[in-house]
């Protein structure tokens, strides 16, 4: 079935796939009801989000970037500001779907930084947990790995 287009733009309004009724299209959500201090920005095919997305604070001042890859599937890029605006920390996430449940979590490096914008030690990730060390293994790849079991 066709989606049913309107005019396409800043203006336009969120819209629902009518096959389906799952989001489709540029999608805006807002704190208030007049619409004046937006929440939030992106886009969604066939009711998931996808390419960048943007979340405000209600002063209007952007709070984190979402960035939803293409492949690997459910693997997204999140940048997380300083009330400045200044990067905070920086790295990856992953959206685990199945049939029962939803996983969200956060793995690999995450890059951190002081509101003045000078680089903090880094911080490792694995499947959501925060670990200690990075270890490099034979193949050469990198993976956290937790300091105790």
């Amino acid at each position: 079935m066709a989606l049913q287009h309107g005019p396409i733009g800043f203006w336009s309004r969120n819209r629902y796939h009518p096959s389906d009724t799952l989001r489709h299209g540029p999608w805006r959500e807002y704190f208030d009801v007049a619409e004046q201090q937006i929440a939030n920005r992106g886009r969604y095919r066939h009711g998931l989000p996808v390419g960048r997305w943007r979340y405000y604070t209600p002063a209007g001042m952007l709070e984190r970037q979402e960035r939803f890859l293409k492949r690997p599937a459910g693997q997204v890029v999140i940048a997380y500001y300083h009330p400045g605006g200044q990067l905070a920390k920086q790295g990856q996430a992953r959206y685990q779907i199945t049939a029962q449940s939803v996983r969200f979590f956060w793995f690999g490096e995450w890059k951190c930084y002081a509101p003045s914008g000078h680089a903090l030690p880094s911080e490792y990730y694995r499947n959501g947990r925060k670990t200690t060390a990075l270890v490099i293994t034979p193949a050469g790849d990198s993976i956290a790995w937790p300091a105790t079991q």
